[in-house]
């Protein structure tokens, strides 16, 4: 694997708000140490080991997550804990007076979260981009000005299944190419030199802007890499509706806040209708795979409730 610099560590700035902002602004990530409470990662990694196990990808009788080489049914296994680890997560002091200082606003956590779990991806070969996975979220998500906070779940190092991100690509705008299939960033929009990564130990959390560039780096190891990102929006923006599905008729949907509103959006088809995967998108003619009566989901609308992204909520 290649070099890659690590991250500048921002942990000294805990405490000075308008440091962490403007360090923040800047660079559009923070790497701090030692943010969450070790024990409550202690009880979370022994869920995602129970996931594991149940799916059949390690054993228990191994003290670390061994793969056993056994093919996943699900995309992300350990999704299956649901809230029980990040509603825990997202009530930590210290990570809510960071979010506080970084937005100078209260942090509003919205349910999107995922528990991951990265499979071993085999060994390096001779020129591999190992920064394959670059992409925004911001860009499959428009209209939702979050943060994501970013922690490993065990000790990781970057050449066994890290992450890394660009700083300063959240000054660029969208770089995801539209023309191409998947609408990937190309490789040649961030050089290899500006991406940061570490080797992360468990209570460090990574924050990073909605625009800011990221990919999962490629894990040689024979061990699963096990990670949690979660979401916060300032108070003060624009928020999405989130709630069940009451009816879907046409291009409008009315979802059940969990206030009891009942709010009716507008869809076209420019709205990014998305499951758990962003793409393909789902055309607006199919919108029921995603919006039915019932269904869980979250919708960013605009002030005239015309809506740019309409996604399943799993949480």
């Amino acid at each position: 694997m290649i070099a890659i610099e690590p991250f500048t560590d921002s942990t000294p700035l805990i405490g000075d708000a308008a440091a962490l902002r403007r360090r923040y602004d800047e660079d559009g990530v923070l790497f701090l140490r030692g943010v969450i409470d070790p024990g409550l990662l202690a009880r979370a990694q022994e869920q995602y080991r129970s996931a594991l196990a149940d799916e059949g990808l390690i054993d228990l009788a191994e003290a670390a997550p061994v793969w056993t080489g056994k093919a996943t049914g699900t995309w992300r296994p350990c999704d299956v804990l649901g809230t029980t680890v990040w509603h825990e997560v997202v009530r930590q002091p210290l990570l809510n007076e960071i979010m506080r200082a970084v937005f100078d606003d209260e942090p509003v956590w919205i349910p999107i979260a995922a528990h991951r779990s990265g499979l071993p991806t085999g060994p390096l070969k001779e020129g591999q981009d190992i920064f394959a996975g670059r992409h925004q979220d911001g860009f499959y998500n428009e209209g939702m000005l979050f943060t994501i906070c970013w922690m490993p779940i065990r000790d990781v190092q970057m050449d066994r299944g890290g992450f890394a991100v660009a700083p300063g690509t959240h000054r660029r705008g969208n770089l995801h190419d539209t023309a191409q299939q998947g609408h990937a960033i190309p490789r040649d929009a961030i050089a290899d030199d500006a991406w940061r990564s570490a080797d992360f130990r468990v209570g460090d959390v990574l924050i990073f802007n909605y625009l800011t560039a990221h990919t999962a780096l490629p894990n040689p190891s024979d061990e699963i890499r096990l990670s949690l990102d979660v979401r916060a929006i300032p108070a003060s923006a624009p928020q999405p509706v989130i709630g069940s599905v009451d009816r879907v008729e046409g291009a409008d949907v009315t979802i059940r806040t969990e206030q009891g509103e009942h709010v009716t959006v507008h869809l076209s088809d420019e709205t990014l209708i998305r499951d758990l995967n962003p793409w393909p998108r789902i055309p607006l003619a199919e919108v029921e795979k995603v919006a039915y009566p019932g269904a869980h989901v979250m919708a960013m609308a605009r002030t005239d409730r015309s809506v740019t992204v309409l996604r399943r909520n799993f949480y």
